[in-house]
């Protein structure tokens, strides 16, 4: 993880002497040469990060030593990052003059406090001192050198064997049965040799599996020929290609050519149907794998199967699996039937029954894995005493020296064969608690904002590559799908996994419950502390004392229960002035959804100008948000979703100009006028646009009208300025637009966007609408556009006829559609035009009467052949009298036209049916 730090901290260097050169700022004598001491520093040091990674894991000063180093490359971080801030500000400041004796005043005001120039020339002669110091030490380790790439810095991989004894095996008879099967199926249709892949996360039992399904007696008769190889990593061809040989032949091979092993190999399995194992498979690199598979191919006889044990998704796709097999966790009664028969081993009955009752608890610890059982049931077997066993029961896994050499070695093979980002991207995950569902968009931000991701536009597609690989390499599970796309929304960590990260970041990483249950461990207040978690949970509770002495925290989670709310209201100013690293400020609301935590937000949030994130999600007494958090340059993500009381302010300055994502679903009092985003073209997400009208007319008696030709005027074409929208956008407002201003928000050139909400609800409420001042709608609605991709559209209170855009025909991924409280329309769009629409809704469509043809395209060839139901508020409405359905082949199945289908109570009520032409009969008639 140094690696990484030290590495981001040398590229933020050189970015800011860039931004220093591109703005003409003026350093202090003497600075400009220390900054560049500290870059070659940083060079030297990183020279040697792969040698201290690798040996930190059995020497204690090394660890010692790289945590130094962290604190250091943190504080250059920090020092860097909040120079740049002044450099942005002051450029902000520049073209927004009329806002410096306001709303900037407080930033400008902070200024002093934390990068005054001369400060700041102070501040990096000091760091550059320390990192010398550092520098300096290294050379007392004697590290390796190595200036080219960070290659072998994982401890020693064990080999395995195809020896197993099978009575200590637990569980896994399903599993066996199922690898059996697939490996005595014979599929004439599969071409070449079927590659069977076992894929799960480090110490679940893969290679055990693999072990007892080689060794079983079917698949010995079945086989004529079968050969074990463990292949570990690197991947290389040669040791590979001669252990084949060396198993088919029983001769050790001397030959020295690859290509004369593999016609060894080839002659050795002609007609031989074989059985190949190759255990613990790592590359990704096809090209090292493709000439031994053409030699298997070719040789290979009907019935022939490789089998492969690896950690990664990607290795069994590169290899060319044809049937992928996850190994899932044990069962509780499994995983205590394991852990029992190790740790119990050689002790009599009695001594059973007295510690079976914690050691079902310590087994429960283990959370299905078998490789934590054993080890656990190894470092048990030779305590006797309960007290040993509570204190086992007590201790975080990654709090025992046992565990770390034992269970946590085969995680530190997966974890080193990570490239350096995504090792801290997953030891960060240690700041959600055990058994957390994680949501990928929340960690992917917060990945953002530690920095992680880069700096660049792209952050978002690097964080989701981040978290694809590191799903396929078994560190995340139980994954949640979205039910549209498939795509992964939320997912868990193994326990032991969730262990081994905090391993990984036990100088930086906790959770503190202030109700004292964890308060008194104290070893989180060291100076190193950066990442924390802080849990209230009864209204006694108080934000820890040595919490406010913590000023070089990162990341500040506070989980609070509603009924202290006066106690962290009266903390945040306190927090606001101490906290000055702070990257990430989760102060949401959604444990409990009940009255807000907060009420106001302190003025103080300005001073922390290192803020990327901030999530004030569910406080719904948060009635305003400060001036000052619009100093926040940096800020690329703000949560506002649920904070239903916030108002609208007069005066909003646009020095948000980082921001990428505005969750601010269910803002009910703001406008987007109010969120000063006019210069925030980076934004990403907005949930909710509320059109602002900017006008309206008065009768001659003083009532308030509008009027057609003079209402539509609106700040909806300010979404033309956010060209990189999408995922979802819900506009609301739309009765009071212009044609003009719905054209120039410009729907069409947003491709990212999936899902979009038009309401047509006007903001002009309690007035007097004159006659025909709906009539525009339709040429509004055809004006907004959406892109070619949309999957999923609602359209809801239009006034105006029945509308159905010319673009609709376009839209060939859409397939939810939404239609509601559309109040005057009497017929319903044709919906059969939409050639794979899955799922519609139809509600409160009070003058709709008939459903029929060109509603499902009976005038036509082409149905709706996806539909998979329609609307029950529509069907059940008592108003209507006839259904026509035509060429929905789905659809006809489920309300049968014998009056059979398992729908067909929907529609029961209705006089008139009529399926593809033909009449329902029904009750006899």
């Amino acid at each position: 993880m140094a690696e990484a730090i030290v590495s981001g901290v040398f590229e933020r260097l050189t970015s800011f002497s860039l931004q220093v050169a591109e703005n003409g700022v003026r350093l202090v004598v003497g600075v400009n040469e220390e900054l560049k001491k500290i870059g070659t520093t940083l060079c030297t040091i990183r020279a040697v990060l792969a040698d201290a990674e690798k040996r930190q894991v059995k020497e204690q000063a090394v660890k010692l030593w790289l945590d130094r180093l962290q604190n250091v490359a943190y504080d250059i971080e920090d020092l860097l990052d909040g120079w740049s801030t002044v450099v942005i500000r002051s450029k902000i400041e520049e073209s927004q003059s009329s806002f410096r004796l306001s709303s900037l005043q407080p930033f400008a005001n902070s200024i002093p406090r934390l990068v005054r120039r001369r400060g700041i020339a102070t501040k990096i002669k000091e760091l550059s001192e320390s990192l010398q110091v550092i520098a300096k030490e290294k050379d007392d380790f004697a590290f390796i050198v190595n200036l080219i790439r960070n290659d072998d810095i994982e401890p020693e991989r064990p080999k395995t064997t195809c020896f197993v004894d099978a009575s200590e095996i637990r569980g896994r008879d399903q599993d066996k049965n199922s690898i059996i099967s697939m490996l005595l199926s014979e599929n004439g249709q599969e071409r070449g040799v079927p590659i069977i892949s076992i894929v799960g996360m480090g110490g679940i039992g893969k290679t055990t599996l693999a072990q007892i399904v080689y060794n079983d007696r079917e698949v010995n008769a079945y086989f004529q020929k079968k050969l074990w190889v463990c292949v570990s990593d690197p991947f290389d061809e040669m040791r590979i290609a001669k252990a084949i040989l060396e198993a088919l032949t029983g001769i050790p091979s001397g030959l020295g050519e690859l290509n004369t092993v593999l016609e060894k190999i080839h002659e050795s399995i002609v007609g031989k149907k074989f059985l190949l194992v190759l255990d613990d498979v790592w590359t990704e690199d096809e090209r090292k794998w493709q000439s031994l598979k053409c030699c298997l191919k070719s040789g290979a006889p009907p019935g022939s199967k490789i089998l492969v044990t690896t950690r990664k998704e990607n290795v069994a796709t590169v290899m060319g699996c044809t049937r992928l097999f996850h190994l899932g966790k044990l069962s509780e009664e499994e995983c205590w039937s394991l852990f029992s028969q190790v740790a119990f081993s050689g002790w009599n009955h009695r001594a059973r029954q007295i510690l079976a009752d914690i050691g079902k608890k310590i087994a429960d610890k283990c959370n299905g894995l078998p490789l934590a059982a054993k080890t656990l049931g190894g470092l048990l077997r030779f305590k006797k005493s309960r007290e040993q066993w509570q204190r086992i029961l007590d201790s975080n896994m990654w709090e025992l020296d046992e565990a770390e050499t034992g269970l946590f070695s085969p995680l530190l093979l997966s974890y080193y064969d990570l490239p350096a980002p995504l090792r801290q991207c997953f030891s960060y995950c240690a700041i959600f608690p055990k058994g957390y569902k994680i949501e990928k968009d929340l960690l992917i931000k917060l990945w953002m904002a530690q920095g992680f991701l880069g700096d660049g536009n792209g952050m978002e597609i690097v964080g989701e590559e981040y978290f694809d690989n590191l799903a396929m390499r078994s560190f995340f599970q139980e994954f949640e799908t979205d039910e549209n796309d498939d795509g992964i929304i939320r997912c868990k960590m193994h326990d032991i996994v969730h262990d081994f990260a905090q391993l990984l970041r036990k100088r930086e990483c906790y959770v503190v419950a202030s109700n004292g249950i964890e308060e008194q461990r104290a070893e989180w207040y060291h100076e190193s502390a950066r990442h924390l978690r802080v849990i209230l949970d009864n209204e006694q509770a108080v934000i820890p004392s040595l919490l406010y002495n913590a000023k070089k925290l990162r990341s500040l989670l506070v989980d609070s229960c509603p009924s202290n709310s006066s106690t962290l209201n009266a903390s945040l100013p306190r927090l606001f002035d101490q906290l000055t690293c702070l990257r990430m400020l989760d102060l949401s609301n959604n444990r409990y959804r009940k009255q807000t935590s907060i009420t106001e937000l302190p003025c103080q949030i300005g001073e922390l100008i290192h803020l990327r994130y901030v999530s004030l999600e569910g406080n719904k007494g948060l009635k305003e948000l400060p001036m000052t958090l619009w100093d926040l340059c940096n800020l690329q993500t703000l949560n506002i979703r649920l904070c239903s009381s916030i108002q609208s302010s007069k005066f909003i300055p646009e020095g948000l100009i980082n921001l990428r994502h505005l969750q601010n679903a269910e803002t009910y009092g703001c406008t987007s006028k109010a969120f000063g985003l006019k210069r925030s073209i980076l934004l990403q997400t907005l949930e909710e646009f509320v059109v602002e009208p900017f006008g309206y007319l008065l009768a001659g008696d003083g009532e308030q009208i509008l009027k057609e030709s003079e209402m539509h005027r609106s700040n909806l074409c300010d979404l033309g300025t956010f060209a990189l929208l999408r995922g979802n956008l819900k506009i609301i407002g739309l009765g009071d637009v212009s044609r003009r201003d719905a054209e120039e928000a410009g729907l069409w050139k947003k491709t990212g966007l999936r899902n979009l909400t038009l309401s047509f609800n006007s903001m002009y409420k309690g007035m007097r609408v004159l006659e025909g001042a709906y009539a525009h709608e339709s040429s509004v609605l055809e004006a907004l556009q959406p892109p070619l991709y949309l999957e999923s559209l609602d359209i809801n209170r239009m006034n105006g006829p029945t509308a159905f855009p010319s673009w609709m025909v376009s839209l060939t991924m859409l397939k939810r559609v939404r239609l509601w409280a559309c109040f005057n329309w009497k017929t319903l769009p044709p919906m059969w035009k939409l050639p794979v629409l899955e799922h519609l809704e139809i509600w409160e469509m009070k003058n709709v009467k008939e459903v029929g043809q060109e509603f499902m395209g009976a005038e036509t060839e082409k149905g709706c052949l996806k539909l998979k139901s329609l609307p029950r508020h529509l069907l059940q409405k008592t108003t209507l009298q006839v259904l026509d359905i035509f060429d929905c082949p789905i659809l006809t199945e489920r309300y049968s036209r014998n009056g059979t289908g398992e729908d067909c109570h929907y529609i029961s009520h209705i006089p008139t049916i009529t399926i593809d032409g033909e009449d329902v009969k029904r009750d006899g008639n």
